[in-house]
C-alpha cells in the first residue's frame, strides 16, 4: 500500500489533505453532537469524572451551529498551517497542530472504552484521522523532512488548537445565545 501511495500522492497534496481530513472528522461531530447527547447524557453523566463534569454539561447544551464556531476557527488556522508547510516549507505550525490532532484520536478511543458506548467522533477518528496522521508522519520522516525531535519541539504549536477549541466554545454561546 505504501509503495502505491508514495508515487500517487505528492507531499504537497498530502499536506493539503489535512484540512479536509479535519473537516471529515469534525463533520461527524457537528452532525451528531445534539442527538448523541440527547441519547447518552442521562446515562453517562454519573460516569463523568468530577473535573470534567462542567465540560460535559456545557457540551451537552451545544448545538450544531455552536459546535461549528470552534471548528471554523481551527479550520482557518489549519489552512494557514498547510499553506506554510506546503508552499513555504515552514513545518512548525503544521507539525504542532497535526501532532495534537493525532493525539486527539486517542481521546475518542478512550472515551468509548471508558463509557462503554460509541463516543462522538470515534468512527471518523479511526477511519480517517488515524490513517492520515500515521501516513503523514511516516512520509515526512521517510523523506527526511522531519524527525521525532521536530515533532516534540513543535508540539507546543498544537496548543493553538486547544486554545481555539476552548475560545470558540466560549464565543459560540455569546454569538448564538439560547433562544
Amino acid at each position: 500500500m505504501l509503495d502505491w501511495l508514495q508515487p500517487h500522492i505528492s507531499l504537497t497534496t498530502l499536506i493539503w489533505l489535512f484540512p479536509i481530513t479535519f473537516l471529515l472528522h469534525d463533520f461527524e461531530e457537528i452532525i451528531f453532537v445534539e442527538s448523541w447527547f440527547k441519547k447518552n447524557y442521562v446515562r453517562l453523566r454519573p460516569k463523568v469524572p468530577n473535573h470534567m463534569v462542567k465540560v460535559f454539561d456545557d457540551l451537552s447544551k451545544t448545538n450544531a451551529a455552536r459546535f461549528s464556531i470552534p471548528v471554523f476557527m481551527q479550520f482557518i488556522v489549519y489552512i494557514i498551517a498547510s499553506y506554510l508547510a506546503a508552499e513555504q516549507g515552514f513545518y512548525g505550525l503544521f507539525l504542532g497542530v497535526n501532532a495534537v490532532f493525532f493525539l486527539h484520536i486517542f481521546s475518542h478511543i478512550g472515551q468509548s472504552l471508558y463509557f462503554g458506548v460509541y463516543a462522538l467522533g470515534v468512527g471518523s477518528a479511526i477511519i480517517v484521522t488515524l490513517p492520515y496522521s500515521l501516513y503523514l508522519f511516516y512520509r515526512l520522516m521517510d523523506e527526511q523532512i522531519i524527525s521525532f525531535t521536530d515533532l516534540a519541539i513543535n508540539l507546543p504549536y498544537g496548543l493553538i488548537s486547544v486554545a481555539l477549541v476552548w475560545f470558540g466554545h466560549q464565543l459560540s454561546v455569546k454569538i448564538l445565545p439560547d433562544s
